[in-house]
């Protein structure tokens, strides 16, 4: 059978089917949502599954009224949360540079709740950072806990679009010295276009927010910078200042001298972390669940060395001030590659959300109007801490506020201590503005 005609069939079963079924449905679609004929992996149509979650989700909400326990936020999932379902996208065309073919594709993964599905809706575009792919977003359940900015964020009022970036995951891996922040950048930029035209999802989306996490937002800033088309800026894991420990940690090797990567094919310019030193480079205890670092190990990836020796050099630049629309900087209080002395003689303090902006703040334009947040005790994966909802509440906070310009009213923000705060510019506790002396 066709794939459109599969579409039609699909479209034409939902109305008919009833609320029991359809919350079966649902259940079934918490998982990452795949269709397998003949071998091959085929995305289910969008806005079929669209209908099915907008059927079963009134039936969804009746029973958790029914059967949960009040929902605490940094634990239990509500209602609405368990109405998320991830999509996956597979082999979307792109270029690397402007003027060449779209000869590389990226996949990625699409997370929403029903209600999100429509077009004109704010999503979140995000890129991972070295050594990662976009499972860094939705990395799953370990030891009874799940991490999931994506899913999160979509719960809370935002869908996301989660993509591996060129040379990572399920992408396309030219040869390392292709892969660069300009072309990750570029391929973002292509990817914000296909997320309005509907060419990547088949939802028009209206404002993109590009969130960044680590090198990728290296790749974030690039993007904003060059081609100017998103509607707002999150830096997640880094900020204009590099630690000399971590520069001198000889933390990465040739990827194809590592166990899982040795029969790849990949060349030399791939790298990947030694074995044993995630745990120093990306955590910080008591912030982590010990079982997590295995789980990491096994599941990491590679980086091209042109694409981290271009990063480095535009987080040492102030090519930022380019930017013209609103940006955040989330921060763990102790992330390893960030916060401390660097090797231009600087010391870079993370002690709280206000100092983290005021430290930035030269490095953009009064348009971006800089926000700082820290998540006290976490390292640099602040989506793999055992306080990571704590960043998905700032950024949804400020999407809301500063973007998508909502009320605390009516937003769907996070509740309890980590709602956003009306006498705080619309964010949470952790966050701040840059000091009246710095503007």
């Amino acid at each position: 059978m066709a794939k459109g005609d599969r579409d039609k069939q699909l479209s034409a079963w939902v109305p008919a089917t009833g609320v029991p079924q359809a919350k079966e449905i649902v259940m079934n679609m918490k998982m990452r949502l795949f269709t397998t004929l003949s071998g091959r992996i085929t995305k289910i149509a969008a806005p079929a599954l669209a209908l099915c979650l907008s059927l079963a989700a009134p039936a969804i909400a009746q029973t958790s009224a029914e059967n949960d326990s009040p929902a605490v936020v940094d634990q239990t999932s509500s209602a609405t949360e368990r109405a998320v379902s991830c999509f996956y996208e597979a082999a979307i065309p792109v270029a690397l540079a402007p003027g060449q073919a779209a000869t590389s594709t990226v996949s990625g993964e699409l997370c929403a709740t029903p209600s999100e599905l429509r077009a004109g809706t704010t999503i979140q575009l995000l890129v991972q950072g070295a050594t990662y792919n976009h499972d860094y977003w939705d990395f799953g359940m370990v030891d009874g806990r799940e991490y999931s900015y994506a899913r999160d964020v979509a719960a809370h009022g935002f869908p996301t679009f989660a993509f591996d970036g060129i040379g990572s995951g399920a992408s396309s891996h030219p040869q390392s010295e292709q892969v660069t922040v300009q072309s990750a950048a570029y391929v973002a930029h292509q990817i914000v276009q296909g997320l309005r035209s509907g060419s990547v999802t088949g939802i028009q989306f209206g404002k993109v927010i590009i969130v960044g996490h680590s090198l990728g937002s290296t790749a974030v800033w690039e993007e904003a910078i060059s081609y100017a088309d998103v509607d707002g800026v999150i830096i997640t894991g880094a900020a204009h200042s590099i630690t000399t420990k971590f520069l001198t940690a000889n933390a990465l090797y040739p990827a194809v001298d590592d166990p899982k990567f040795a029969n790849s094919g990949l060349d030399t310019g791939y790298l990947t972390t030694v074995p044993g030193v995630r745990s120093t480079l990306f955590y910080s205890f008591p912030d982590y669940d010990p079982a997590i670092i295995p789980v990491d190990e096994a599941r990491k990836d590679v980086v091209s060395a042109s694409e981290l020796g271009t990063g480095i050099a535009l987080v040492n630049s102030t090519a930022s001030v380019a930017i013209q629309v609103p940006v955040l900087t989330i921060l763990g209080s102790n992330d390893f590659t960030t916060c401390g002395p660097n090797p231009q003689g600087g010391n870079f303090d993370c002690s709280s959300g206000a100092l983290v902006a005021t430290q930035e703040f030269p490095f953009y334009s009064p348009k971006a109007r800089i926000h700082g947040c820290v998540v006290p005790g976490s390292g640099h994966d602040l989506n793999l801490a055992v306080n990571h909802r704590l960043a998905a509440a700032d950024a949804v906070a400020w999407s809301s506020a500063f973007v998508d310009q909502r009320s605390a009213s009516g937003s769907n923000g996070f509740n309890g201590t980590d709602r956003g705060l009306p006498w705080n510019d619309g964010l949470p506790w952790n966050c701040g503005a840059p000091s009246a002396e710095s503007k």
